[in-house]
């Protein structure tokens, strides 16, 4: 079933195999989970924390009327920390996403992607679909 939903996304690797090749994969990544990973990990988190403390600041000292506040999309939020986050530490590129007024460009096609995967889980149907390009998405 992964690989027949994901296997376009992901391949085969670790996330889209059972069996034999995912015991492979896994000692493959196994060995990726150092400490100094770990660190580097803890390290990015902390300073997109503090990052995002900043913004949260900044907006307080922007904002008009002090007993008023502002609102906060925490979804929004923990996308955006997450995709940086991610993107930091397995590509080296830090998207900015905590800064931006609008989602990066390949957030916004991480989250369509998500949710387009979402939605083959769901349907019964999507394989037929998918052969047939049935939908709009499948066509493309």
């Amino acid at each position: 079933m992964w690989k027949k939903v994901l296997g376009e996304i992901l391949g085969v690797g670790i996330f889209a195999v059972d069996g034999e090749r995912w015991h492979v994969h896994r000692k493959l990544m196994s060995n990726m989970f150092s400490r100094n990973l770990l660190r580097h990990s803890a390290d990015v988190t902390r300073k997109k924390l503090s990052e995002l403390v900043y913004v949260f600041n900044k907006r307080i000292d922007e904002s008009d009327d002090a007993e008023e506040g502002f609102d906060i999309d925490l979804q929004d939020v923990f996308f955006r920390m997450t995709i940086d986050i991610t993107t930091i530490i397995t590509f080296g590129i830090d998207l900015c996403s905590i800064q931006r007024d609008q989602q990066h460009h390949f957030a916004l096609a991480f989250d369509e992607l998500s949710f387009l995967c979402q939605k083959r889980f769901l349907d019964p149907f999507f394989h037929v679909k998918k052969v047939l390009r049935l939908t709009r998405n499948e066509r493309r």
